[in-house]
């Protein structure tokens, strides 16, 4: 049956399809998510599994697909709200607007995403997507190091996700939401918490695991933090701020004394956002490590050609742990990095 009469009879914008293929022990699952509207495909995947306990695997598939395709309908959604303009605006739109805007990462945009949240959460103050939104944009603004005032920027981003939580206890984003801001004002115990609360309403919650291994890392905490990083980005693999979390669980598995495995991760790092520098420097102290000394001394040349961060996502690492003075700080005055 196509895709799009599917739709219609059940009353659908989006529809999920997917085959399966046994071969031996193994199972291959193919899934894809499609616009029912203009028959455009949003997003597709394959899986493949050993085929030993089925209900297993049938759990990790839920995860796994649910995980994967949560972030592709929202920025789906958001697309959709960008062809809208002038006076017919709903606070829906408002919100989808602004994560557009939220996930181009840049300065610009990251600043008119909290103009567009601050409007939908003055207008509908009892809904909490604006709230949570809010809050997070405002982690990032601190974070990439595009704030003006980084504690009042904080403090307005923890005051929205607490307001959400207050609008709807039952949200993983809204803890999510308070997480994200509690690890750039330098609460990584409540963050931590929030974290947990998060993947405890959804355990297929991408963004859930990889914030609650952010904390664990700025927590001083590395080799608890790699496990929910490791299975965020499973879950999450297209994400175009990948390159963030691939830095931070190569950090953790770095600290962790885990050099080749932080090594790998930073270089993924690199591979999604070309010349950035802390994923250099980092590839540069693995090296090190290793003993590849000529490697290091090139991937520090490199890093010292490209421009120096102006973001602050290693601030809370590199003010309230010992783990940088002792392992990076050192390795880099060593490199002459």
């Amino acid at each position: 049956m196509d895709t799009r009469e599917v739709a219609r009879e059940l009353g659908v914008r989006y529809v999920l399809e997917g085959s399966v293929r046994k071969a031996a022990e193994r199972i291959r699952i193919a899934a894809a998510l499609n616009d029912a509207g203009t028959g455009n495909r949003i997003w597709a995947e394959r899986y493949e599994f050993a085929l030993t306990d089925m209900f297993s695997v049938q759990d990790e598939m839920v995860q796994r697909v649910v995980g994967a395709i949560e972030p592709q309908l929202l920025r789906s959604e958001a697309r959709l709200a960008m062809g809208k303009r002038g006076g017919d605006l709903s606070n829906w739109d408002l919100v989808r607007q602004g994560t557009h805007c939220f996930h181009k990462v840049t300065r610009e945009l990251h600043l008119r995403a909290r103009e567009l949240f601050r409007q939908a959460a003055a207008r509908e103050p009892e809904h909490p997507d604006a709230h949570i939104w809010l809050a997070r944009v405002s982690a990032g603004i601190v974070a990439y190091g595009w704030s003006s005032d980084p504690q009042a920027d904080l403090r307005e981003g923890v005051a929205a996700a607490f307001e959400a939580i207050r609008r709807d206890e039952q949200s993983p984003y809204s803890y999510y939401a308070l997480a994200i801001t509690s690890v750039y004002a330098g609460e990584s115990t409540q963050a931590i918490r929030a974290a947990q609360r998060a993947l405890a309403l959804n355990p297929s919650f991408a963004l859930g695991y990889l914030v609650l291994g952010l904390s664990h890392l700025f927590a001083g905490e590395p080799r608890a933090a790699i496990q929910p990083l490791e299975h965020g980005l499973t879950l999450n693999a297209h994400d175009p701020q990948n390159f963030v979390w691939y830095n931070m669980l190569a950090f953790a598995r770095y600290f962790a004394g885990e050099p080749a495995k932080a090594l790998e991760a930073a270089q993924r790092a690199l591979d999604i956002r070309q010349g950035w520098r802390p994923a250099l420097q980092l590839i540069a102290c693995c090296n090190m490590v290793l003993g590849d000394a000529d490697r290091a001394a090139q991937a520090i040349q490199h890093a010292k050609r490209m421009p120096p961060p102006t973001d602050l996502l290693l601030e809370p690492l590199m003010r309230d742990t010992r783990l940088w003075k002792e392992g990076i700080e050192a390795q880099l005055r060593q490199l002459g990095g």
